[in-house]
């Protein structure tokens, strides 16, 4: 029997859907599905159609992290897995210029809760949470894990967190501002496909610029930002989709 790959990847009108498909590990993190990611986000940003990426999972889970049971190679360092492996992942999420949202069913724990907080909206099942589990294990979080929850909830919140191994609920992540939006478990996919159907109409030239300028406004001075928003606002209004709906615009003000 053909084995079953390891992320799937479709794709319906503008919108691509990119699923972590080893339910049987609660979809927990190897190289074989580290790669396949990868390769799936690649080909959604090439793909001039896909307007809009939903990044969610097979099963009852998110993400439990790093697959703790993958053999690993005699050479092998965490070093080269984290910066070789996992950064070019969590990097083109935060890069490619289409919006992604992270759709979780259930527990993102460790490095899977990384990859979800990477997203550019995050929408969460009633039963889902983050979990933080390194320290149960004498480690610390990776994948940019500390950078994430320090923006979202400040530095002793984030301590306490990371510290104690705790988990945060669909709710306390929406208090957070972790996630955007929280939906019945049997409601997400749906909910979902709704939402990038509404952001897909949107201009694909503004959510990328916009994504641009947020992505850099946490290391960048307030005169950057003004000079940064002001090419990008250049660059849309210069665009023929920018023109022909201020055209619209001024026509429907003029009462035409």
């Amino acid at each position: 029997m053909q084995e079953q790959p390891s992320v799937t990847y479709e794709v319906a009108g503008a919108i691509a859907w990119i699923r972590l498909n080893r339910p049987k590990a609660l979809n927990a993190v190897n190289a074989d599905l580290r790669d396949a990611l990868l390769a799936a986000l690649k080909k959604a940003e090439r793909d001039p159609a896909v307007k809009v990426v939903l990044l969610g999972a097979v099963g009852r889970a998110f993400c439990a992290g790093a697959d703790l049971m993958e053999g690993k190679p005699e050479d092998h360092t965490v070093e080269e897995e984290l910066l070789e492996g996992y950064r070019p992942v969590l990097e083109k999420i935060t890069r490619m210029p289409q919006p992604v949202i992270g759709v979780a069913p259930g527990v993102a724990a460790g490095v899977g809760a990384a990859i979800l907080m990477s997203c550019d909206l995050v929408m969460m099942a009633e039963q889902a949470r983050i979990y933080m589990a390194f320290s149960a294990i004498g480690l610390v979080p990776d994948g940019g894990a500390t950078w994430l929850l320090y923006q979202h909830l400040g530095y002793q919140r984030a301590f306490e967190l990371i510290v104690e191994g705790g988990s945060l609920d669909a709710q306390a992540c929406l208090a957070a501002g972790i996630a955007n939006k929280m939906i019945a478990g049997d409601e997400l996919e749906a909910a979902a496909e709704a939402w990038a159907t509404e952001l897909a109409k949107r201009s694909a030239l503004a959510s990328a610029e916009a994504k641009k300028l947020l992505r850099a406004a946490a290391t960048s001075t307030l005169a950057q930002a003004i000079e940064s928003e002001t090419v990008a606002q250049q660059l849309c209004m210069d665009s023929d989709e920018s023109r022909a709906a201020i055209a619209e615009f001024k026509n429907r003000s003029a009462g035409k």
